[in-house]
């Protein structure tokens, strides 16, 4: 009887599969690759002067004491380079150096204009004999030819501009009704206060509680006082409880006042 040779089982060879090739990942890094290189080629070609320059610049605003013509003078010198990197500071600083220019904004218009929007300064006083000064106590000297007549005038140390113009506000509002009307305000070197009106009175306040002596002036003013508005010269509140009264020349009534 033949033997039987017993067969084990064949092991087959195994195949390595092959990675597959990830395009989608490479593709997407080309893409953005190229986007970067889109960026940058237009950022770099829009910098240059002579892509999309300015060619027009527009000016609103309401000029009564600035000259439209001035401002465009000054800010032309800024007026350069391109949409992207024209100098926006650059032509703010410039028109608002100007004194009668308080604000300046500057917008972009696409694709080649410039359009400033100018707010003019407004002078609530005169500081000095050559300067104004604003509601905000800021002094600005713009040429004599230009300053407004009929103004109150501050005369003060350094640094009290903004104080001085603050009380201009606060003695124009007390003494409205008694129809008196500030023409100038002094505070010394001693830091003493003394109000010149239109009629020729002056009130002297002096340095200590100087509103507090204001607010007495201003009841004397109106129980005895107003009647004699125009013979007075001088009235001195420095005293603890009382005041003295100064008439004009040749002007002295008969009067008898109570504080």
């Amino acid at each position: 009887m033949a033997a039987v040779k017993k067969r084990g089982a064949t092991r087959k060879p195994i195949r390595k599969q092959r990675q597959p090739v990830a395009w989608q990942h490479w593709l997407r890094y080309s893409l953005i690759g190229l986007l970067l290189i889109v960026v940058v080629s237009s950022s770099v070609y829009l910098q240059q002067d002579d892509t999309l320059p300015i060619l027009h610049v527009s000016v609103e605003g309401d000029f009564v004491h600035a000259n439209k013509d001035e401002l465009v003078k000054a800010v032309s010198p800024f007026v350069t380079g391109s949409f992207i990197n024209v100098a926006v500071a650059s032509i703010r600083d410039a028109g608002e150096a100007l004194p009668w220019i308080q604000l300046v904004q500057v917008r972009r218009i696409w694709p080649d204009s410039l359009h400033l929007i100018v707010e003019e300064q407004t002078a609530m006083a005169r500081w000095g004999s050559e300067s104004l000064i604003n509601a905000k106590g800021e002094i600005f000297t713009p040429a004599k030819s230009t300053i407004p007549t009929g103004l109150a005038k501050l005369e003060g140390v350094e640094g009290s501009n903004v104080v001085m113009s603050q009380r201009l506000l606060t003695i124009q509002q007390q003494v409205k009704a008694l129809g008196l009307t500030v023409t100038e305000i002094k505070l010394d070197q001693r830091r003493a206060w003394s109000i010149q009106f239109d009629n020729g009175l002056e009130v002297v306040l002096g340095r200590a509680n100087s509103e507090q002596r204001l607010q007495r002036f201003i009841t004397v003013f109106k129980a005895n006082l107003n009647e004699y508005r125009d013979d007075i010269a001088v009235v001195d509140m420095r005293y603890t409880n009382g005041m003295s009264v100064i008439w004009k020349q040749e002007q002295k009534p008969d009067f008898i006042g109570t504080v």
